[in-house]
């Protein structure tokens, strides 16, 4: 995988919002930060847009996808930030300008429905790209959470260990195992099998996380990575959460996240963990897709091993 070259002051960053609207406070507040680090800010013009009909979109699938080409082929555009997710990536597919994009990659920023635009990165560009908080979202990281983040995207060295409490975290299969990082939200990966788009777990360490599902939902799409083929090829799992799951499920003491991860992991003979923090968390640390990690299940670690950005 090919890694984006480092962030330094002065460089721009461009924003774009490929899936549902975002509010123009919390768009201005992400502004602010960035512009605080010491970052140019260019905002894509449809941003602030409205599909006429459907009020998840962020504009019309032209206006977004006008916005995501520009700022994806921009030569003075360093960085590209997503607003925020929802719905709507998978529909820019037939859009993007791929033969158009650079041999270089940017560094490219999102999670939830981006998990789309990850692995379309990952297939179609061979670029490895940052699953973690969009622009609102990096106003409300701890500092332990945003030092990662920045030392990510604006440092080219490996991190090591990533600062995540072993209390916090479950040992599913002990083991280690070393591989590139891949996956993201669960719906998103279950959702592109059988087209051009859809994931390559082969070799890797798979991340899998997801917000507000019920637990069968959630079945339902580990069933159709299963039927795939993908959970097999894939080196370990760090699971994180299905966050608000309980807000779906009429009886949650009897389906519950916990048993549906043994049921689909606890036969298959590779370390996996569960609970780490990553994802739709309240504080998530940004994991850097296509970058060589190691995973110690037995300690509960996950270290990268080579930097994110060159």
């Amino acid at each position: 995988m090919k890694r984006p070259r480092a962030l330094r002051n002065g460089d721009t960053i461009g924003i774009v919002a490929p899936s549902s609207p975002i509010p123009r406070e919390e768009l201005e507040q992400g502004v602010a930060l960035l512009e605080g680090r010491g970052y140019r800010v260019v905002v894509g013009e449809n941003v602030l847009a409205r599909h006429p009909s459907c009020d998840y979109l962020a504009g019309t699938d032209a206006q977004r996808a006008a916005d995501l080409n520009e700022m994806l082929t921009r030569p003075d555009i360093d960085a590209v930030f997503c607003a925020r997710g929802g719905y709507g990536a998978m529909r820019l597919f037939d859009r993007i300008a791929w033969d158009r994009l650079p041999q270089d990659p940017k560094i490219f920023l999102g999670y939830s429905d981006i998990t789309s635009l990850h692995t379309a990165l990952a297939q179609r560009c061979g670029w490895a790209t940052f699953h973690g908080p969009m622009v609102f979202a990096l106003t409300k990281l701890s500092a332990e959470r945003a030092d990662v983040h920045w030392r990510l995207l604006e440092t080219p060295e490996p991190l090591g260990v990533l600062p995540a409490d072993p209390e916090q975290i479950t040992t599913l299969v002990g083991g280690q195992v070393e591989g590139e990082l891949a996956g993201g939200c669960l719906c998103l990966l279950a959702r592109a099998c059988g087209s051009p788009y859809a994931p390559d777990f082969r070799g890797k360490i798979v991340l899998l996380e997801e917000v507000g599902e019920a637990v069968y939902r959630a079945d339902r799409d580990l069933m159709q990575l299963k039927n795939a083929g993908l959970l097999d090829q894939a080196a370990g799992f760090v699971i994180g959460t299905i966050t608000r799951w309980q807000k779906e499920e009429s009886d949650p003491p009897c389906n519950t996240p916990q048993a549906l991860w043994q049921d689909y992991f606890g036969e298959l003979g590779k370390p996996v963990i569960t609970g780490f923090p990553f994802g739709h968390e309240t504080d998530p640390l940004t994991l850097p897709l296509g970058v060589r990690a190691r995973l110690d299940a037995d300690a509960r670690t996950l270290t990268l091993l080579d930097p994110a950005t060159e």
